[in-house]
C-alpha cells in the first residue's frame, strides 16, 4: 500500500502567511487602539529608550574606568 504524497509548502509560501497574518493583527491593532492610545504608546516608548540610552552610557562609563584600571594593572 502506497502512501500519499503529502507535502508541506515551501518555506518563502509559509513565511508569507505569518507574515500577513502579522499585518492583520497589527491593522486589527492599530485600528481599535485610537490615536490617543498610540499616541502614549510612542510617548512611553520614547521615554524607555532615553532611559536605557542613559542606562548604557553609565555602563559605558563604569567599563572605561574598569578597562583603564585593568591597563594600569598590567602595565600597559
Amino acid at each position: 500500500m502506497k502512501k500519499p504524497n503529502l507535502q508541506k509548502p515551501p518555506k518563502v509560501e509559509r513565511a508569507r502567511v505569518r507574515l500577513e497574518a502579522a499585518v492583520t493583527r497589527l491593522e486589527r491593532a492599530a485600528a481599535t487602539a485610537g490615536p490617543a492610545a498610540l499616541a502614549r504608546e510612542l510617548q512611553e516608548l520614547k521615554d524607555e529608550n532615553a532611559d536605557l540610552k542613559a542606562l548604557t552610557a553609565t555602563v559605558t562609563e563604569r567599563l572605561d574606568v574598569a578597562i583603564g584600571r585593568l591597563r594600569t594593572v598590567i602595565g600597559e
